[in-house]
């Protein structure tokens, strides 16, 4: 599975996405909102995991996987969660 780089947070929401911080793996998840500047997200609480919220100043971007690539109905129907450490 191929993850491309988002410029644009808006039209995530309700996707699945890879949360990344200098190219290190900080959080997957759905996203839940996102400010209308595009500046803040927040990806949905799951499980013990509390709602948070990642700033673009702070220097987060997002990923996703693109349907079309994988010809999968779904956007990520094989997203696995990172394993707990």
């Amino acid at each position: 599975m191929a993850f491309h780089l988002q410029p644009k947070w808006q039209p995530l929401i309700g996707q699945l996405v890879i949360v990344k911080l200098q190219d290190e793996e900080i959080r997957r998840g759905v996203v839940d909102a996102v400010t209308d500047d595009d500046q803040i997200l927040w990806l949905d609480s799951d499980g013990a995991e509390p709602r948070r919220l990642f700033h673009r100043a702070d220097g987060f971007n997002v990923w996703i996987d693109y349907k079309w690539e994988t010809n999968r109905f779904s956007r990520c129907p094989d997203f696995q969660r990172a394993p707990a450490s």
